[in-house]
């Protein structure tokens, strides 16, 4: 009985040690980038700072996401439509890709400008109740039509990502987009605008769209500030401590995200046959027992 006992024991050592050794990292290593379009990188500066780089090649791109730095897609479509230039960053990982790209017009008349505006609407109701804005349906026409709004550019000023950093966990990956402390902040409102008093009580991130593992399908990704309040893929923003050198009020807030599947787990060969030297030992003590 006793020494049943023992060579049971050790094989469950023998399965401790070699899960162990045997365990896959998921945490997948950042081994390239590549990009197109209108891309511009704003490097760490120190001191609580950021500016924009000189250079936005590969090497700086890569630096940037790994720091406080952050890499924007097509900066020019603030200015307008016509100024749309589609870009995208791919980050390439060992265990998988994500391409991230630019919002453009075709987005929002798409379908993304009804369900972006029913989302701020749902999170800011009472904010925009207060400005006689008392619909989902209403706060859209507000954006293309009255002037208050219209004048803002809302939806360009939306539509050019900052994209402050990205991770990936085996088909799950994490990024945050970096942006601004309130609404108001991020249209760039007066102090003296009548919308700003308002509007500063809000969060809006600005809107990437992205596909995953070389995809066709994209996807949007966007946050009203905390945790779900635009979708599961919401997980809430924080104050990042640094700022635009050049603005003095860009980046002030960093909101964060999590997309995509982690794989399942598979149980490593040498934990299988640990499991089984295991069930023979039983076996073979169940046999003795009985003989």
């Amino acid at each position: 009985m006793f020494n049943t006992i023992k060579k049971i024991a050790m094989g469950a050592s023998v399965v401790a040690s070699v899960s162990v050794l045997g365990t896959p990292a998921f945490a997948g290593t950042l081994t390239g980038v590549s990009t197109s379009g209108d891309v511009r990188v704003f490097q760490e500066i120190g001191g609580g700072q950021v500016q924009l780089s000189g250079s936005n090649d590969n090497a700086t791109i890569m630096e940037a996401l790994g720091n406080t730095g952050n890499v924007e897609l097509d900066d020019n479509i603030d200015y307008g439509w016509a100024n749309e230039t589609p870009s995208t960053l791919t980050a390439n990982f060992t265990d998988g890709s994500i391409t991230f790209g630019s919002v453009g017009q075709a987005d929002w008349l798409g379908g993304l400008g009804t369900t972006w505006t029913n989302g701020i609407y749902s999170a800011y109701s009472s904010q925009f109740n207060s400005l006689g804005i008392t619909s989902a349906n209403a706060l859209l026409w507000s954006i293309n039509n009255n002037p208050l709004l219209s004048t803002k550019n809302v939806f360009q000023r939306l539509s050019d990502p900052n994209i402050q950093s990205v991770t990936s966990n085996n088909g799950e990956y994490s990024f945050e987009l970096a942006g601004h402390n309130t609404f108001a902040s991020g249209l760039q409102l007066n102090v003296a605008d009548p919308l700003y008093p308002v509007l500063s009580q809000m969060m809006a991130s600005e809107v990437v769209k992205y596909s995953l593992d070389g995809g066709t399908k994209w996807n949007y990704a966007y946050s009203f500030g905390t945790p779900g309040s635009a979708g599961e893929f919401d997980q809430g923003s924080y104050q990042s401590g640094v700022v635009d050198a050049g603005d003095g009020f860009s980046f002030t807030r960093n909101f964060k995200f999590k997309v995509g599947e982690p794989a399942a787990k598979v149980p490593e060969p040498s934990t299988l046959l640990g499991l089984a030297a295991i069930g023979g030992l039983v076996a073979a003590s169940k046999h003795r027992k009985n003989a």
